[in-house]
Parts: structure tokens; sequence; C-alpha cells
């Protein structure tokens, strides 16, 4: 007399086979739903690619006018002063960081020029050290400056990027 079908090895053997993919199924989208969308993908790259190509002239700018800025560091507070191409009326400075790999270590300040025309900043706790990208943008909007520094640095001297001019 033969086993019922459900004391047999080939029926569970092949009813796993089916079982298994579908909780592979469920593990994958438990791990692709709590690491959400890459944030290192643009979505509308056409748009950012004339943005890009904006910014470039704003470059091309801070290249014409020949400025240059001397970035010193104090434990967590900061000073920006113009070395070159200081203009007559110095207007407020928008001065963003952007950590290489960790956005959420980005931030920003605007600062203002004190009597002897130096700009001073303070760094939060979480950025006291790393590699960050600085740019500087004047309130006008009429150049940009960016350079790549690792942070803490004593002094460092921003100069615009060179694009061929």
């Amino acid at each position: 007399m033969s086993k019922p079908w459900y004391k047999q090895f080939w029926p569970w053997f092949l009813m796993s086979l089916p079982f298994s993919v579908i909780i592979a199924m469920i593990i994958t989208l438990i791990i692709a739903d709590s690491y959400g969308d890459n944030p290192m993908v643009v979505d509308n790259y056409y748009k950012k690619g004339r943005g890009i190509n904006a910014e470039v002239e704003k470059v091309l700018a801070a290249q014409q006018l020949g400025i240059e800025l001397t970035f010193a560091q104090r434990a967590r507070e900061f000073t920006i002063r113009f070395n070159k191409g200081q203009p007559e009326q110095l207007t407020a400075l928008t001065v963003s960081f952007y950590h290489a790999t960790q956005a959420e270590k980005d931030f920003s300040q605007v600062l203002t020029a004190d009597a002897q025309g130096v700009f001073r900043g303070q760094l939060p706790v979480t950025a006291e050290q790393g590699k960050f990208t600085i740019t500087v943008v004047p309130y006008t909007r009429a150049w940009r400056l960016s350079q790549t520094i690792s942070l803490p640095v004593k002094e460092i001297i921003l100069r615009p990027l060179t694009y061929g001019v």
C-alpha cells in the first residue's frame, strides 16, 4: 500500500520551490522599501544640465573678475576675506558646504562683512571635519566660486575653477 501524498517527499519539495521564491520576493520588497529612492539619481537631467551650464557662466565671471578668497578656520569659527577682485560694495555672501558623501552634513549660511571686510561664520558640530565642497555666491548671484577642501584647515586660498577662458 502506498502512502498518502502529504506523507511523501516529492510534493513538499516541489511546493517548496515556489514558496521560497515568494519569501525571497517579500525580503526584497522589504529591503527596497526601507532604503527608498537614491538621492544621487536626478529625475530631470536635461534641466539639471542647463542649470550646470548657467553655473559655469558664473564661474567664468569669477575668473574674469579675478576673484580670490582666503578661507581660514579656527575650531568651529571660519572667516572669508577677499584677496583679489573685491567689489566696491561688499554684499552678503551665501556660503554653502556640501559634504562629499553625507548629504545630512550639508549646510548653508548667509554672511555679511564686518568693518574690516571679513565675513565670519560658525561651523555646525557635524561639519568640524570631513571633505566638503565650499561654494561662495554673492547676494547678486553675479559670480560663483567653488572648491573642495578637507576640514579642519588652518587657511586655504579659494580660486575659481579654470574652464579655458
